[in-house]
């Protein structure tokens, strides 16, 4: 049996995980009730000021719906000189929350770029318009040093997220971030949306870290919507004002093959289905967080019975 657990992020609700930000008009409860409705067993949750900055009043509208708190995504400045203190301030404050939820890991990405998010999705190969040797170096010690805070004080395994309209999109640039790191403080949060927006093969990076995947954000993407993006060098912000992500099973991603080798590899963990949805409800009076949930859904009892 394939014993994974199934959640949802609130950025599938046009709820936005960073920055105290949200779009949808939803409340917190109304999001809480469509994740429980939709199937899922879980959420990501943050520190906001969306959620309950009270540990236990989000705990008890947690085991209201019979729902687990999966992880929190970080975003912080690696790569930038004089930025760790800061950065561990932020992780405090996160580890803090998390450690009182039966959690095991906690995401940490880089911050978005401007000169990244206008040429996400077309990253020059040959590596100029990404970080120097020395602020890779850099980067990668912060990235350590982070995931040693959150080990000794928290007893949580940090996973890194590459993204789109960071120094870490490419499958180069998420090659090299975990090679410069120790595989025992720092695994991977594999996104398969952003992996193959990044120009990945999302099947064969599965395989090349099987020993470093410990958590999973799925998303899939519309191949059109993506070709066009390239194709005119479209900015990230405005790509995902496209709504360029799909429903799972609905686009360009081979999900049967992925699924079949996390089988093969004997995954366990939590499958975050994270389909970024920003400001869509602004855009579309008819889309249905929901349904488009419910969808995604669906289509994993379908293909992965669980």
């Amino acid at each position: 049996m394939f014993e994974v657990k199934i959640g949802s992020a609130p950025i599938s609700w046009d709820v936005l995980s960073f920055g105290g930000s949200k779009t949808s008009g939803l409340s917190f409860s109304q999001m809480l009730d469509g994740i429980a409705a939709a199937g899922y067993e879980g959420t990501e949750i943050s520190t906001n000021g969306f959620f309950p900055a009270d540990a236990e009043s989000l705990r008890a509208e947690l085991e209201k719906r019979n729902l687990t708190a999966a992880s929190s995504y970080v975003a912080l400045p690696l790569g930038e000189e004089g930025a760790l203190d800061s950065m561990l301030e932020q992780v405090q404050t996160v580890g803090a929350l998390l450690a009182n939820f039966n959690v095991s890991e906690i995401i940490i990405a880089g911050n978005t770029m401007p000169s990244r998010l206008e040429v996400a999705g077309s990253v020059a190969a040959d590596g100029s318009e990404g970080w120097t040797d020395a602020e890779w170096k850099r980067a990668a010690n912060q990235l350590e040093a982070v995931a040693t805070h959150c080990k000794e004080h928290f007893n949580l395994k940090t996973v890194f997220h590459h993204h789109t309209g960071t120094y870490v999109e490419t499958p180069a640039e998420v090659e090299r971030i975990m090679e410069m790191t120790e595989p025992e403080l720092v695994g991977l949060c594999f996104d398969t949306g952003h992996y193959h927006y990044g120009g990945g093969d999302v099947v064969a990076a599965t395989e090349q870290y099987a020993d470093r995947i410990g958590y999973l954000h799925i998303k899939d993407v519309w191949p059109e919507k993506l070709e066009k993006v390239r194709r005119e060098r479209i900015h990230m912000r405005e790509a995902w004002a496209m709504d360029i992500f799909a429903e799972l099973g609905r686009g360009a991603i081979d999900f049967p093959a992925f699924f079949d080798l996390l089988r093969t590899q004997a995954y366990q963990g939590w499958m975050i289905v994270e389909q970024d949805s920003v400001g869509r409800s602004q855009r579309d009076p008819n889309w249905s967080p929901v349904e488009s949930a419910r969808q995604s859904r669906d289509y994993l009892r379908k293909i992965l019975q669980v």
